[in-house]
């Protein structure tokens, strides 16, 4: 039943392109509850709510500022954890209500992002169509239902995903595929109340091993504030050796510190070798506690040099 699927918190409305992802990502293995802001998504995993979704990097516009806002948290690597990523081609469909046709589409709703992401297409298919700016694209899709057109054919029409016409009943595709490029994406962190249990994801995630680790300078010692704290470049000249891993990605944001100019590093580490069993299989039980002593080693060695370092979560 419905009821017993685990929850999953995703950036709403549903109907959104976190809603698609998080469909592709766990199918009908979960209940999916919707959140206004990512900090809402990352505050609600709970026992209740055990996993979400949260967007971590655009293709176009680069790191999502917010959620690296929210990963500063303490509570991020104590009670909840980065269970692993999944990306998402942004592909736009035009949408409208059943029955519509393209020709006699007079109105085109959309985020405005949207709205320029499908220019050529617009210029091209329904080059009279006055184009309305909305506050998202699923609640572009949303609005074709409030029209009080019973009497008279609809001519609106909404860019959306094409998960929208799932979500909203008396809706349909017109035409699949609007962008006007295919190198937009999106690529998102799963989190999880546990370190340790799988998420159910409704396909397996690739074999190579990612961890997630948060590095700053160590919290003063009020006895010794000068002497407790390193600056965070000499931490981040030894990071290679320190981790013996390849650095997948970097990211900063302003620490949550009272030291004015201080950061606060988000690295990707990626293990690209998980150890062989006889007969060429891989153990995965022996290569995931292998990933995470030498995740741990490291953390110990950066606080040795004087870094303040936590795991936030390992996939």
């Amino acid at each position: 039943m419905t009821d017993e699927l685990p929850k999953t918190a995703v950036l709403g409305p549903l109907g959104s392109h976190s809603y698609q992802c998080a469909v592709d990502t766990f199918g009908s293995n979960v209940q999916y509850v919707e959140k206004e802001t990512i900090t809402d998504v990352l505050s609600s995993v709970s026992d209740e709510i055990p996993f979400a979704l949260i967007p971590q990097e655009n293709s176009i516009h680069g790191s999502v500022v917010e959620t690296y806002d929210v990963l500063r948290l303490p509570e991020v690597g104590e009670r909840i954890f980065v269970r692993g990523a999944s990306t998402l081609t942004v592909r736009h469909c035009l949408v409208a209500r059943r029955g519509t046709k393209l020709e006699d589409i007079q109105i085109v709703l959309s985020h405005e992002q949207a709205l320029g992401q499908c220019r050529q297409f617009l210029a091209e298919k329904v080059p009279g169509a006055a184009l309305v700016k909305t506050s998202s694209t699923s609640a572009a899709a949303q609005s074709l239902l409030s029209e009080d057109e019973a009497d008279q054919p609809s001519t609106s029409a909404a860019i959306c995903a094409s998960v929208c016409t799932t979500v909203f009943d008396g809706l349909e595709v017109l035409q699949a595929d609007i962008q006007d490029q295919n190198t937009n994406l999106t690529r998102f962190y799963v989190l999880s109340s546990s370190l340790t249990a799988p998420p159910p994801f409704s396909a397996p995630l690739p074999s190579r091993r990612y961890a997630l680790v948060r590095l700053g300078p160590r919290p003063p010692d009020p006895a010794f504030p000068a002497a407790s704290r390193r600056p965070i470049n000499l931490i981040l000249s030894a990071l290679l050796t320190t981790f013996g891993q390849p650095v997948a990605r970097v990211d900063r944001r302003p620490s949550l510190s009272t030291v004015p100019f201080e950061d606060v590093y988000f690295i990707e580490l990626e293990d690209t070798a998980g150890p062989p069993s006889p007969g060429g299989h891989v153990d995965t039980s022996a290569a995931d506690a292998l990933w995470l002593s030498r995740v741990q080693a490291g953390l110990e060695r950066v606080a040795a040099a004087g870094g303040d370092a936590a795991l936030l979560g390992m996939w």
